[in-house]
């Protein structure tokens, strides 16, 4: 039960000294286990000096004065008040000491993040979810469950972190449009935002891929559940550990497996989103810093644009607009024309008919040019040509590709065959690839020994035995 006066220290009138006390109290919890009276109260001191301290109404002041000690057993008093911690003596002794209670400590966690503006170092949520499943299904089936605990765990991680970069990324797409010094744009754009991308959307792009691991992840969890026996380890394992029972632990089991499915099964589309925000930043952030740097600063630029301004408002808007001008612009008549005036005659020129030229026709010239254009057309390596290139792997009614049967024309059916092994499970490339040990060449190239089977859609259902 949360005090009702819980919150009043961080809205009264010292809220800053109070927050910088409980800053100081979470630091000490975090590396002492008992918390001493004396040594709190001269942390107190230390930062007390020089500050302006408020009375509340009930607080009550000692004799001498409101000295340094004074005030931080003041706020030490109003810590017990508010419910924030309670005094009490070590056991044995007459050494006092301060406790925490026991929903304030994740608080205290809160305020010490909210003040701390260092970005966390990302890390391989999709990795570790894929190896925890993989070791314990193949080395340490016992252990099955807490590997799918720990990955439902890593996968809500990966959800939270994702959905934070993306209104991260929206909220210094919304501070382009008011800035209007490059200076500061230059700096959001290569230090503030550059260091979140280094930091959280390269690695998310790169080490811990997530269109890498995905689709292995969603086939660990599929091998799971059509297999009976391991799911029975699961379920026993669960009621040993949770005390559950054996439909409870069922339940809860599926609900992991999922969860983790259909987050995986959407993440495609997340990842997606992010990357086009990401490069809409990147070209908006450029794009503004361009217009600020050729923008016309000048009287003229300046007039110009509000003209323009001008002819695009509404009436209210106009009679300001008006008003400004009437007020800061001082017009002069024009009394005549000369070469420097406002007015330029237009320059008429007389048309004169002739014969259209003759273009002759250059065979080697259309050749070049439709060489290179069939060239650019094929340099795009699209799902659909990967597909094409996969089906053309197959023979007639057979059901998988085996390494001696893969043919390799050239460097683009290479990169083609990459492609395939990362993007596999992908819409449109319904390909699944199993990779065994060791390599082989292939016309020039070396790959791993691979077999490429047609991805089924199946539906699992699990019986109760």
């Amino acid at each position: 039960m949360v005090p009702g006066n819980f919150f009043s220290i961080l809205s009264s009138g010292n809220r800053e000294i109070y927050y910088d006390a409980l800053m100081i109290l979470h630091e000490m919890f975090r590396y002492e286990l008992n918390i001493r009276v004396d040594d709190y109260i001269a942390s107190l001191i230390a930062i007390l000096e020089n500050r302006a301290f408020e009375l509340e109404d009930d607080d009550e002041t000692q004799e001498g004065g409101l000295t340094l000690s004074a005030k931080a057993r003041l706020i030490l008093d109003r810590l017990v008040k508010a419910g924030w911690v309670d005094k009490e003596f070590l056991d044995s002794s007459f050494i006092e000491i301060i406790t925490p209670r026991n929903y304030a400590i994740p608080v205290m966690r809160l305020l010490s993040e909210l003040g701390d503006d260092t970005l966390q170092e990302y890390n391989s949520l999709v990795f570790a979810t894929y190896s925890g499943l993989k070791q314990a299904k193949g080395e340490n089936k016992s252990h099955l469950y807490e590997a799918l605990l720990s990955a439902k765990s890593n996968t809500e991680h990966l959800q939270y972190s994702l959905r934070t970069l993306y209104h991260a990324i929206r909220g210094f797409l919304r501070g382009i449009a008011p800035q209007q010094e490059v200076n500061t744009l230059l700096e959001e754009h290569f230090l503030e935002y550059k260091k979140m991308s280094d930091r959280i959307y390269h690695p998310i792009k790169t080490m811990d891929s997530v269109h890498r691991y995905m689709v292995p992840i969603q086939s660990l969890l599929a091998d799971l559940m059509a297999d009976n026996q391991l799911m029975r380890i699961m379920r026993e394992r669960a009621i040993n550990i949770r005390n559950y029972g054996e439909e409870e632990a069922e339940e809860e089991i599926q609900s992991d497996i999922d969860f983790i499915m259909d987050f995986y099964q959407a993440v495609g589309g997340l990842v997606s989103e992010i990357d086009r925000k990401h490069s809409n930043f990147t070209r908006s952030s450029i794009e503004k810093i361009q217009y600020l740097m050729t923008a016309d600063h000048t009287i003229k630029g300046k007039l110009a644009e509000m003209l323009s301004l001008y002819s695009s408002g509404s009436e209210d808007e106009k009679s300001a607009i008006a008003g400004i001008m009437e007020r800061h612009i001082t017009a002069d008549r024009q009394e005549f024309f000369d070469a420097k005036s406002l007015y330029h005659r237009n320059a008429r020129n007389r048309r004169i008919d002739r014969d259209a030229l003759v273009i002759s026709p250059n065979d080697d010239l259309s050749l070049v040019a439709k060489d290179f254009l069939l060239e650019r057309i094929a340099s795009a390596y699209t799902i659909a040509r990967i597909k094409e290139y996969l089906d053309s792997l197959f023979a007639e009614g057979a059901d998988a590709v085996y390494p001696d049967s893969i043919g390799i024309a050239d460097e683009s059916e290479f990169i083609m065959l990459i492609l395939a092994l990362i993007r596999q499970g992908e819409d449109g490339l319904p390909y699944q690839i199993e990779i065994q040990q060791g390599q082989t060449y292939r016309d020039g190239y070396l790959i791993p020994n691979m077999i490429i089977r047609e991805r089924q859609e199946s539906s699992i259902t699990i019986i109760d035995e």
